[in-house]
C-alpha cells in the first residue's frame, strides 16, 4: 500500500503480536484430485486460465500489518498468450516502509504419464527489481507453463502503515474458484471497511467487536473484457478499509483528533498544516526571494499564464504515489524537482503572490483506481494533484506537471469528474467542471495537381483534447501509420502542420491525397474515410458494463467539390439526421448540389462521455448508421 503521509503516532508497545485468524484452507504444494483433473471452468467454459485458490490474511505485529498471500492458478490451454509472469509491487522507501518475505513458488506440470514439480530458484526465476524512488517489484517467471500446469506462489508482505489497508480484489482478469480475504485488528482499533459488490454483503463474517472481518467467495467470473471501459476498478468485487477510530480516540472527539479523520473538511485542514505543505501556503518566502521574476501583466489571465509557463518549464515532477510534497518550498526551489504536489503547490504559491487565489485538488488517475469516488474520507483513492485557480472571476483548472498540457487543460489521465478540494475550512469532494470544446474539423476540397490529376486537399483542425492527441503526429509517416492501424492506406502529400496548442489549444494538419480513377468513365471520391466514426467499433451483440468515452467530442466535415470539366455529378449520399432516445449522440448530414459544385456538411456530436449498458443497442445502431453513411462514395461520371 501507499506510504502514508499523515503520521499516526500509535504507541507500538501497546500492540502485541496477534496471530492470524485462521490458517489457509490449502497446503502449499498439495493438490486435490479435483484440481488435478479440472480441464474446464463450469461457469466460464472459454477460460484459458483459472485461479484454483487465492487468499490474503492480514494481521498485526509490533512493527506493522502483515499479510500472508497464497495464489494457485491452473493453465487450461496451450498458453499461446505467454501467461506465467507475475509481479508484486511494494514501497521500501528510505525506512523499509514495506517489505516482501517468505516468498516461494513452484510449478506442477504433466510430463508424459508423470506429474513433475519445479521449485523456482531465487537466481533464475525470482528477481527483485528497483523501480526507482523507493519502489520495488518482485518478478516471478514460471517455467513449464502449458496446458495442465499449476502455478503456485506465496509470500508475506510487511507494511509499517496502519491507516490504510491494501484491500483485496475478488474479481480479476481470470475466473476464480475460491477467493478469501481476512483481516484482524487489535481490540482497541476499529477500521471502516468499504465493500464493493452485493455478493460480499451476503458472505461477510464480522466479529461482535468489529475488529475481525472475513469474506470467502466461490465461482467468481472474470471481469468482462469490453472496449470503452474507463477503469475496471469500478466494477470489481473488492474490499478496502481504513483506520477509523480506537478506544483512545472516541467517536465524539474525531473532529479534533490529530490521528483520525472524520470528515473531508478536517482532513484538508490537517494536511494543509503539514510540515512541508504549510511552507507553500504561507507568506514566509517573500517575493524578494525571486528577484529576477516579473510575472505581472495587464490581466490576471496574462499574469497567470506567465507564472504557469515558468513553473511548467523550469521544474520537474516525477511520478509518485506520495500524497504530500517531497520538499519544503525553499528546498524545492533549490532542487527544482519533486512530485506533482511540489510543483502545483509552487504554482499556487506564485499565483498567490500575484493576488490570484488557488488551491490543490487531489485526483485519481484514469485506469489507476476508482473513477466513482468513495464519499467517506478515504485518502487512498487518489494518486495525484491538479490546481483550481480563480482568474478574472472564473474557475480555471491547471496542472504544471505535464509540459504537453496547455494553460487551462489538465492531462487526459487527470480529466476526472470529481476530486478532493483541499481548501482551508472547506475541504470537500466536489465536481471538476473543466470547460473544453474538444473535436476535429475537416475541410476537404477537390483540386488538380500540375499534371491535372485529381487530388483531395485536407485540412484537419484538432481542438482542445483532440489537439493533444493530434499534436503527436507531426510527421506524415506517423499519421499514415495511425490511418493504417484503422485500415486506411494513404500516402500523404505536401504534409505540413501548425502547432498552436500552447497559444490556442489547437493543432492543424495540411496534406493532400491522390484520387484513384475507378474506370475510364467514373471517378469515385471518398472524402469521409478519415473520420473517427468511419468504422463502427461496437460489434458485440450485447453489453455488460457501461460505455465510457474519454470526453464529449464533436467531429465535422465541410466538403467542397468543384466538378472538373468533362464530368458530371452522378451520385452522392442523401441527407440524414439521426439521434438516440437519450439525445446523448446526434448526427447531421446535409448536401447542396448544383451542376458545377457539391457541398456537404456533416456533424457528429457526442454530448456525454458515459452511457449505461441499457443504451448499448441504441449506441450500436447510431454508430452503425454513421459508419455506413461515412462510407458512401461520391460518383463523378465522364461526359
Amino acid at each position: 500500500m501507499n506510504p502514508l503521509y499523515w503520521r499516526i503516532f500509535i504507541l507500538h508497545f501497546l500492540i502485541l503480536f496477534i496471530p492470524f485468524l485462521c490458517q489457509a484452507q490449502v497446503v502449499f504444494g498439495e493438490y486435490t484430485e479435483e484440481e488435478l483433473a479440472l480441464e474446464v471452468v463450469p461457469f466460464e467454459p472459454e477460460a484459458k486460465q483459472v485461479t484454483l485458490y487465492e487468499e490474503a490474511n492480514a494481521y498485526f505485529k509490533v512493527n506493522g500489518i502483515y499479510t500472508d498471500y497464497i495464489y494457485r492458478v491452473k493453465v487450461l490451454d496451450d498458453n499461446v498468450e505467454g501467461f506465467g509472469d507475475f509481479r508484486i509491487q511494494f514501497y521500501k522507501g528510505l525506512y523499509l516502509n514495506e517489505d516482501i518475505t517468505r516468498l516461494k513458488a513452484q510449478v506442477s506440470y504433466q510430463d508424459g504419464d508423470q506429474r513433475k514439480v519445479v521449485q523456482l530458484s531465487n537466481k533464475i526465476h525470482l528477481k527483485e527489481v528497483d523501480m526507482g524512488e523507493g519502489y520495488f517489484e518482485v518478478r516471478i517467471a514460471f517455467p513449464q507453463v502449458k496446458k495442465g500446469s499449476i502455478l503456485e506462489y506465496s509470500y508475506t508482505k510487511m507494511d509499517k502503515g496502519y491507516s490504510i489497508l491494501d484491500g483485496w480484489a475478488f474479481q480479476k482478469e481470470i475466473p476464480a474458484l475460491v477467493s478469501k480475504y481476512t483481516f484482524k485488528a487489535p481490540d482497541f482499533f476499529q477500521y471502516q471497511m468499504i465493500t464493493q459488490g452485493k455478493a460480499l454483503q451476503e458472505v461477510a463474517q464480522i466479529s461482535e467487536k468489529r475488529n475481525t472481518y472475513s469474506w470467502t467467495l466461490k465461482n467468481i467470473p472474470s471481469l468482462p473484457q469490453e472496449p470503452f471501459v474507463g477503469s475496471l476498478y469500478d466494477y470489481q468485487i473488492r474490499v478496502d478499509g481504513y483506520l477509523f477510530t480506537s478506544q483512545y480516540v472516541k467517536e465524539e472527539n474525531l473532529e479534533t483528533s490529530d490521528i483520525f479523520y472524520a470528515s473531508w473538511k478536517q482532513m484538508a485542514t490537517k494536511l494543509m498544516e503539514g510540515t512541508e505543505t504549510s511552507t507553500y501556503l504561507g507568506d514566509k518566502v517573500p517575493k524578494a526571494k525571486y528577484p529576477s521574476l516579473i510575472f505581472t501583466d495587464s490581466t490576471q489571465k496574462a499574469t497567470a499564464i506567465k507564472v504557469f509557463d515558468y513553473v511548467s518549464k523550469n521544474y520537474k515532477a516525477y511520478s509518485s504515489r506520495w500524497l504530500e510534497p517531497f520538499y519544503t518550498l525553499p528546498d524545492f526551489l533549490e532542487k527544482k524537482e519533486g512530485n506533482s504536489f511540489d510543483k502545483n503547490l509552487l504554482l499556487s504559491h506564485l499565483l498567490k503572490l500575484e493576488g490570484i487565489d488557488s488551491h490543490i485538488v487531489m485526483v485519481n488517475e484514469r485506469g489507476k483506481g476508482r473513477s466513482t469516488l468513495i464519499e467517506k474520507p478515504y485518502i487512498n483513492q487518489f494518486q495525484s494533484s491538479i490546481l483550481l485557480a480563480k482568474i478574472d472571476g472564473q474557475q480555471v483548472f491547471l496542472d504544471a506537471t505535464d509540459s504537453t498540457a496547455p494553460f487551462g487543460l489538465v492531462p487526459l489521465r487527470k480529466l476526472v469528474p470529481r476530486g478532493f478540494f483541499m481548501e482551508k475550512d472547506k475541504g470537500r469532494l466536489d465536481e471538476i467542471n473543466l470547460q473544453h470544446r474538444s473535436g476535429i474539423i475537416h475541410l476537404v476540397n477537390l483540386e488538380a495537381d500540375s499534371t491535372r490529376n485529381l487530388q483531395l486537399s485536407h485540412t484537419l483542425r484538432f481542438m482542445d483534447y483532440e489537439a493533444l492527441k493530434g499534436g503527436k503526429y507531426k510527421e506524415a509517416g506517423s499519421y499514415e501509420n495511425l490511418l493504417e492501424e484503422n485500415g486506411i492506406e494513404k500516402e500523404l502529400l505536401d504534409f505540413s502542420y501548425d502547432d498552436q496548442i500552447k497559444e490556442k489549444r489547437m493543432f492543424t494538419m495540411h496534406f493532400k491525397t491522390n484520387i484513384e480513377t475507378a474506370s475510364e468513365d467514373f471517378i469515385i471520391i471518398s472524402p469521409f474515410e478519415l473520420s473517427s466514426f468511419a468504422k463502427n467499433l461496437f460489434t458485440q451483440d450485447s453489453r455488460i458494463l457501461p460505455i465510457e468515452f474519454d470526453y464529449p467530442i464533436f467531429e465535422s466535415f465541410n466538403v467542397n467539390l468543384i466538378i472538373p470539366d468533362g464530368y458530371e455529378l452522378d451520385d452522392y449520399p442523401e441527407d440524414q439526421v439521426i439521434t438516440i432516445p437519450s439525445k446523448g449522440i446526434r448526427f447531421l448530414f446535409q448536401s447542396d448540389a448544383s451542376d458545377k459544385e457539391l457541398k456537404i456538411s456533416t456533424r457528429v456530436e457526442l454530448l456525454k462521455s458515459t452511457f449505461p449498458a441499457l443504451e448499448y443497442s441504441d449506441l450500436k445502431f447510431i454508430m452503425e448508421s454513421i459508419a455506413s453513411k461515412m462510407s458512401e462514395p461520391i460518383l463523378l461520371k465522364k461526359l
